[in-house]
């Protein structure tokens, strides 16, 4: 279909007229989106620490059904068997151990 006439000034107001309608609308949109996401990431983040933090609780409990001890009652046993440690007499650090690769097996 052929418009007869010159659109130029008409054509560039509508293309005008659509971007301030329009691109505020479409950014909205996009923040939007991108807040929703970032909050539902967070989310995720949380509810996997939450599942991880049971998820030891749980193992826990059912150690300490069996019998079982992984020294988290430390105060107990201190109490219970009154455990010293002596410190060394000097206070210079350990000797190193040089762990470089001559190349050589021998």
């Amino acid at each position: 279909m052929l418009v007869g006439g010159n659109l130029g000034f008409l054509s560039s107001l509508v293309v005008a007229a659509f971007m301030a309608v329009f691109g505020p609308v479409s950014g909205f949109m996009v923040r939007r989106k991108w807040r929703r996401s970032v909050a539902r990431r967070d989310e995720i983040k949380r509810l996997l620490v939450l599942a991880s933090e049971e998820a030891a609780r749980v193992e826990l409990q059912a150690a300490e059904e069996y019998g079982y001890d992984y020294g988290y009652r430390c105060e107990s046993l201190k109490e219970e068997y009154e455990v010293f440690v002596e410190t060394p007499a000097s206070s210079a650090p350990p000797p190193t151990i040089s762990t470089s690769y001559s190349g050589s097996f021998n």
